[in-house]
């Protein structure tokens, strides 16, 4: 594995640690919402859903060129952030699940 590879999954893999905290109590009490909630018990397969897609799309997806944009990609964090602690603030739990898709 080259040097650039190792950098980039060592930030893949920070970024992903920094996700999974912020957001490790909203996973969890989503996680409960589909596990005990038939009306959402189909949330259980979006998961396996997207990896299917992504899975079966994998060629055409590399193919695109990436263009990171700063300015829109930090903007688009912030607004997550925001949202993130606008729900908990308020105690509302659609806003972090809200804020989760934004982040994503």
């Amino acid at each position: 594995m080259s040097v650039l590879a190792t950098k980039h999954l060592w930030r893949v893999l920070a970024i992903s640690a920094a996700l999974l905290f912020t957001y490790a109590l909203v996973l969890s009490k989503l996680a409960h919402t589909w596990w005990n909630d038939e009306n959402y018990s189909h949330g259980l397969l979006i998961p396996f859903i997207i990896a299917y897609i992504v899975w079966t799309q994998r060629e055409r997806l590399a193919r695109e060129p990436t263009k990171p944009s700063t300015l829109w990609g930090g903007a688009a964090v912030l607004l997550a952030l925001m949202a993130l602690w606008a729900g908990t603030a308020g105690a509302e739990l659609f806003m972090q699940r809200v804020s989760l898709v934004l982040m994503l």
